[in-house]
């Protein structure tokens, strides 16, 4: 018997998920750690949330395997958690933009190396702003598109995962097709 649409949005529903959560809590949670050595307290804080949302999807993906369909709660929370974050630590360096204090980080080896390049710092200067908001603004923008169309994504299937769920669950409950006349 092939696989009803509701059937396949299911497994499709449950691959989506497992490839992003996974790749979501490892890849955060290998940037975390790295935080932690380098004692970069607000990335510890930003990459932990950010697995922990890894997590909180796969637990829902977890609870869809079992049979559960509040597991798409989980699903699309993870998203929003991811998005939430994402967004406000980029307003947070958006607001907060302090030129002094990030020509002041540029290492020496770079400074000689733009010197030797015919540059100084100082003729960056006029790109740094712009540069500096175009990325928090374009990191916004990829955001706001993967995680808020994947929270979408998840949030409209959840009629079809329930009937799916419905049927796998307890297929003496669904009632048979009627007779064809």
């Amino acid at each position: 018997m092939p696989a009803s649409p509701a059937e396949k949005t299911l497994r499709r529903v449950l691959l989506i998920s497992a490839i992003d959560g996974w790749s979501i809590a490892l890849f955060a949670g290998l940037c975390t750690l790295i935080s932690l050595l380098f004692a970069s307290w607000i990335s510890v804080i930003i990459g932990g949330l950010i697995t922990a949302a890894g997590v909180i999807e796969l637990r829902g993906r977890g609870c869809l395997v079992r049979g559960e369909s509040t597991g798409m709660s989980g699903l699309v929370g993870a998203q929003l958690i991811i998005l939430g974050t994402i967004w406000l630590y980029s307003l947070v360096n958006l607001i907060t933009y302090d030129e002094a204090a990030i020509v002041a980080q540029i290492p020496p080896e770079l400074r000689d190396a733009l010197s030797q390049s015919g540059f100084e710092v100082e003729d960056l200067l006029p790109m740094l702003k712009p540069a500096f908001f175009g990325f928090y603004l374009v990191v916004m923008g990829v955001t706001l598109l993967f995680q808020g169309g994947l929270a979408l994504y998840y949030h409209s299937r959840r009629p079809r995962i329930a009937a799916a769920l419905a049927t796998r669950v307890a297929p003496h409950l669904v009632p048979p097709a009627l007779p064809q006349a």
